[in-house]
């Protein structure tokens, strides 16, 4: 799966200070490898653009996460077309690039993220179709010197499905 990947307005924590976090944008690669018919493992590599929202506006910040994808399913099959919803837990790590950094901190953070995504897909034919899913996701950093990073968001997902 390839997708869009966009996150609503949220909170942002910087130590004790909790700042609006403006929308965040990227993008999203996955797999997944079936366990059983209802069950789903696969990784997930997501890419986001954030930042702060605060005045004057800051340089965005980037984020890649490195994540395993848990997912139960329900597949409906009809004639004219394959049915999936699903509700997964991405659960992984971090890695976060500041554009702005202060003094003491370190340009490249590490750390967590884990969610809950509901969502599904429509095939229009056995290889091709789209999916979306909404859902939270959340995100612990930390960039040295004690400077730790939060960022807790409503997430929407939607791409496409390929299937070999």
């Amino acid at each position: 799966m390839v997708g869009f990947h966009y996150g609503f307005s949220g909170n942002y924590e910087h130590g004790p200070l909790e700042i609006p976090l403006d929308s965040t944008f990227g993008f999203n690669l996955r797999g997944d490898v079936p366990i059983d018919r209802y069950l789903l493992l696969g990784p997930l590599l997501q890419f986001g653009a954030w930042r702060p929202d605060v005045t004057p506006t800051p340089s965005r910040n980037f984020y890649v996460d490195l994540a395993l994808f848990l997912r139960g399913r329900i597949p409906v099959t009809t004639e004219s077309a394959n049915f999936q919803i699903w509700a997964g837990i991405p659960i992984g790590f971090t890695f976060d690039v500041l554009g702005d950094t202060g003094p003491g901190a370190s340009d490249v953070g590490f750390g967590w993220n884990v969610g809950v995504l509901f969502g599904g897909a429509v095939h229009f034919t056995p290889n091709i179709g789209v999916f979306s899913e909404l859902g939270w996701l959340q995100h612990k950093m930390n960039h040295g010197k004690d400077i730790d990073l939060r960022l807790g968001q409503w997430n929407f997902n939607v791409g496409l499905v390929f299937r070999n």
